[in-house]
């Protein structure tokens, strides 16, 4: 166990994990809260274009001294016919995650997650 440093803030972090008909049903004022307190939420769906605006417009609205706003991106799963070995594990680990074939979404603090980078293959989350 690492014991902490002189001065060294702990941090809490928290990762939920959300259906996609919950955070629909939701307004999301209930996850902004989550979001602020240092929550990564992952959605087991790919967000729409009009959902990521809404949810970066109501961010935007919200962004202080305590809060910098969030980080997001998504995955969808490969559809094509000729799908690369990457793309079939990539799904099969979607799927197991989610137990659905529709994609993944990660949102998470700015503050708390640097960066979520997305190339073909994967999301990487830098911390």
């Amino acid at each position: 166990m690492m014991k902490k440093k002189r001065g060294e803030k702990h941090m809490n972090l928290k990762i939920k994990f959300v259906p996609y008909e919950k955070f629909k049903e939701n307004n999301l004022g209930k996850f902004m809260k989550e979001l602020k307190h240092n929550t990564i939420v992952l959605i087991d769906a790919k967000l729409s274009a009009d959902e990521e605006a809404k949810l970066i417009k109501e961010t935007m609205e919200k962004v202080s001294n305590d809060f910098s706003g969030i980080e997001m991106n998504s995955l969808e799963l490969s559809t094509g016919k000729q799908e690369s070995g990457i793309d079939v594990v990539k799904n099969m680990i979607i799927e197991r995650i989610t137990g659905k074939k529709r994609g993944l979404t990660i949102i998470g603090p700015a503050k708390t997650v640097r960066q979520i980078r997305k190339n073909p293959e994967e999301l990487l989350l830098y911390m």
